[in-house]
């Protein structure tokens, strides 16, 4: 199968709207969202930080910030939901997956802000990177998370997540992302999910028209008797 790297920024947008009717924007992290992350930890409670981090720093040291933003779009996917109904567009959510490049398994990785739990907002984030995984053919993620985040842990079972045995402090669960799309497709709610499976399919039939474009062969030359080909 003939295949085409486009390389450049990654422009693709999704734009929905939350349970409560908030409209938000989603799009891939790019690196000046350093400052907008930095804020949207800041803003999170200590519980929620700590869940996130396993630590309650309310400071983000700028080399955690660095790897947050040093997304590739292959084997580091990362999306964030911007609020459009605040003048400054701030960070309310972010989802990321690093590849594992000897399993090929993703680490998932997901926080939002307090104000907008129970609101949709995390499963549309993660109905986004499971779509972004899909598309660059990561097809197991796995997450880590604390004993004691029963949300969390709800949340990640309600997407199909399978949890090793642990008596620790914390608790590994393991996903297929065909399975977990298949369940997030077959939720009534949150609505901004079917949003999130339209735009995939805008983004791919876009990326078939220009890979054809792109990368079609070059068409013959016809010769004459008294042309030389160049």
């Amino acid at each position: 199968m003939l295949r085409c790297n486009i390389t450049g920024m990654d422009n693709r947008s999704i734009y929905t709207n939350l349970e409560t009717g908030r409209r938000v924007y989603l799009r891939p992290i790019r690196p000046h969202d350093s400052s907008r992350l930095r804020e949207g930890i800041a803003q999170m409670s200590d519980t929620s930080r700590y869940f996130r981090f396993f630590s309650g720093m309310r400071q983000v040291p700028d080399s955690v910030l660095e790897k947050l933003v040093d997304v590739d779009g292959e084997s580091h996917l990362g999306w964030v939901a911007l609020d459009l109904g605040a003048h400054d567009l701030p960070v309310i959510g972010a989802v990321r997956v690093v590849r594992n490049p000897v399993s090929g398994a993703g680490e998932l990785a997901i926080a939002t802000l307090d104000a907008f739990h129970n609101t949709g907002l995390a499963r549309i984030l993660i109905a986004t990177i499971v779509s972004d995984c899909r598309r660059v053919g990561i097809d197991r993620l796995y997450a880590d998370t604390l004993a004691e985040n029963k949300k969390a842990r709800s949340l990640l079972r309600a997407i199909g997540g399978k949890a090793s045995p642990s008596d620790g402090a914390y608790v590994k669960y393991t996903f297929d992302t065909a399975e977990m799309d298949a369940l997030l497709r077959g939720m009534e709610a949150p609505r901004g999910i079917a949003d999130v499976h339209a735009a995939f399919d805008r983004f791919a039939a876009s990326a078939a028209v220009r890979q054809s474009a792109t990368c079609a062969p070059a068409p013959m030359q016809v010769v004459t008797p008294f042309q030389r080909p160049v």
